[in-house]
């Protein structure tokens, strides 16, 4: 792999810090400060992860993250604990860290159950959410779908993401929203590969608008049916982009 200082980043993804309140006790301003560096870290490593700047398998040099997000080596630490809860990032016992590499199993096992629960919230959804809500829905998805005329994939992915995010907090189910959130979380790196690869983008977008349709007519089992083999072919998509590198 080539070095970190010779690939360009990916836009921070954590939080603005607060302002400190006028009645906050000495100290909390730079608490805050810390946990706003640590969260931006975290963030700006998990995008390098999603994009392929740090790759699959790769042994992550904690000196040179901190040379190329400006940063201290304690927020990188802390920030690669957060990532290996996560499961982007493996721990080396003495001997550092690298980004995790899935097993075909843990992929398959993966998004087979993001695809049911993703089916269980459209259906969900598609049976009770108002007419607002759909249109809002549907505007995000036509946000997306002229990203993708323009062929810009980094903005491609972001709203897709969103689109599943926002169905699973529409079927207004908590334990179902943190299961996802966890699982998707893994997923994010699989998925960002997966879905814009040029065959299974093409695929992908069609088969968003098929579950954007069949919801708009109420049509709950057709929905979740799609969506289903929508999430399952993602994760078999990832499986033949790993072959077909190797085999490179």
């Amino acid at each position: 792999m080539g070095s970190l200082m010779d690939k360009p980043l990916t836009a921070p993804h954590g939080n603005a810090v607060p302002s400190q309140d006028a009645e906050d006790p000495p100290g909390v301003d730079d608490r805050r400060r810390r946990h706003g560096v640590h969260a931006d870290t975290c963030g700006r490593i998990r995008d390098m992860i999603v994009h392929g700047d740090l790759a699959s398998g790769e042994r992550i040099n904690e000196m040179e993250l901190c040379e190329v997000l400006g940063v201290s080596r304690t927020p990188i630490r802390e920030a690669l604990k957060v990532l290996a809860a996560e499961g982007l990032v493996e721990l080396l016992p003495n001997r550092g860290s690298r980004v995790t590499t899935p097993s075909t199993d843990e992929i398959v096992n993966l998004f087979a159950v993001i695809a049911a629960l993703e089916r269980l919230a459209v259906e969900t959804v598609t049976l009770q959410a108002s007419v607002p809500a759909l249109a809002a829905l549907r505007a995000l998805h036509n946000e997306m779908l002229q990203r993708y005329a323009e062929q810009d994939r980094d903005r491609y992915f972001e709203l897709n993401h969103r689109i599943h995010e926002t169905i699973i907090a529409m079927a207004d189910n908590p334990q179902l929203t943190r299961t996802h959130a966890d699982l998707m979380t893994r997923a994010r790196r699989p998925r960002f590969v997966a879905i814009t690869t040029d065959g299974r983008w093409d695929e992908s977008v069609k088969e968003h608008e098929l579950v954007m349709s069949a919801m708009e007519l109420r049509d709950a089992r057709f929905a979740g049916e799609i969506v289903f083999r929508h999430v399952l072919k993602t994760g078999t998509a990832y499986i033949q982009s790993l072959a077909s590198a190797a085999q490179r």
